[in-house]
């Protein structure tokens, strides 16, 4: 027969005393947490309440005689840190005098410096954020050392470095932003979107870039660059984008070039553009349709007319919509459509009513 343990009652107690004073002392450290928290954002609030005047006239350029600068400047080292939070963000909507005001702020309280020793932190929250305040300052000196962290092994600060540099616009740091789309020691590279808006704030040296990358072995690389064609533009790349079609077979990419060759491109490439309407992949397809219509020749609208009849809905609604922004001549062929029994009927119809509905719409304005 097993004999049942006896707890004694002097240790029960002292168990219960102790989840007692545990409890109790966890209370305390979020009651103390949270008062804390309060205390400073109402010492925040304090604080910006009475220096958002200076920071506005500042912002706004209306500190003709430099008061508001001289005050946000000379801040108690208690108050540097909320001034530089809301400056930073000012900064980051405003261009011109004031955007180099707000970053003399900055300087003067040492942010440049704290931001180049961080660059070379063992912490990416740290690089990231370091990375970030110099691009805002427009410090271009910093590009070079900025640059190596667009191979840095967080996406965050990769994402961070990418952005600084485009507010620097760099040019010279155009190859490098292209690499980091293709990344050797990451499974991810630079977001396209990221890479779009780093090349187009560049200068007008980017554009050799732009069209070497447009053969580069990743398609990522080559959508990045047929995308940064069509959206600067750079007509100077229509030959490249030409050659480039023929032998595309990433169906992005292709699509993206075929929209670039819209933006660049004339009546020359209509009938390119017109092959590839009838593409297999309908985004190349869709794609195709977007450029005849952005090239806008009375030409297109024979290119575009046999589409809507097509099979696929998107596509013949799309090229219908085409036809009936590219004027009279293109409405005439629609309003034949619609006439006619036929698969062309419905798109024809649909455009000319939409079409209708746009012109009563300006009509109001």
């Amino acid at each position: 027969m097993v004999t049942p343990t006896v707890v004694a009652p002097q240790l029960l107690t002292g168990v219960l005393w102790v989840l007692v004073w545990a409890a109790i002392f966890l209370l305390a450290v979020i009651l103390g947490a949270r008062a804390g928290r309060l205390w400073r954002e109402r010492r925040e609030r304090q604080v910006l309440q009475e220096l958002r005047p200076a920071m506005l006239a500042v912002a706004s350029g209306e500190d003709e005689d430099s008061s508001a600068l001289g005050r946000l400047t000379t801040v108690t080292h208690q108050r540097v840190r909320v001034v530089d939070r809301t400056v930073s963000t000012m900064l980051s909507k405003v261009k011109g005098e004031p955007a180099r005001a707000l970053a003399q702020v900055l300087r003067s309280h040492g942010r440049a410096n704290w931001a180049l020793r961080g660059l070379a932190s063992k912490r990416s929250i740290r690089r990231a954020y370091s990375a970030w305040p110099l691009g805002l300052m427009r410090e271009r000196e910093s590009g070079s050392k900025i640059v190596p962290l667009l191979q840095d092994r967080s996406m965050d600060v990769v994402v961070a470095a990418a952005r600084a540099l485009t507010l620097l616009g760099d040019s010279t740091a155009a190859r490098p932003v292209v690499r980091a789309v293709a990344p050797r020691r990451r499974p991810r590279g630079l977001p396209s979107w990221v890479a779009v808006e780093s090349l187009c704030a560049f200068d007008d040296a980017v554009a050799p870039v732009v069209a070497e990358a447009t053969a580069h072995p990743q398609p990522s690389v080559r959508h990045v660059a047929a995308t940064v064609i069509g959206t600067r533009p750079l007509p100077r790349a229509a030959p490249v984008v030409r050659q480039r079609l023929a032998v595309e077979q990433d169906p992005r990419t292709l699509a993206a070039l075929v929209e670039a060759l819209g933006e660049i491109g004339g009546s020359l490439d209509l009938p390119m553009l017109s092959r590839f309407a009838q593409h297999s992949d309908e985004t190349v397809a869709l794609a195709a349709v977007d450029a005849l219509e952005e090239i806008g020749l009375p030409s297109s609208v024979e290119a575009l007319a046999p589409l809507v009849a097509d099979t696929r809905p998107r596509l013949s609604e799309r090229a219908a919509v085409a036809l009936a922004e590219l004027g009279p001549r293109g409405r005439e062929r629609l309003r034949a459509f619609a006439d006619a029994p036929g698969p062309a009927e419905l798109p024809a119809t649909y455009a000319l009513q939409l079409a209708t509905m746009r012109s009563a719409t300006r009509g109001l304005d």
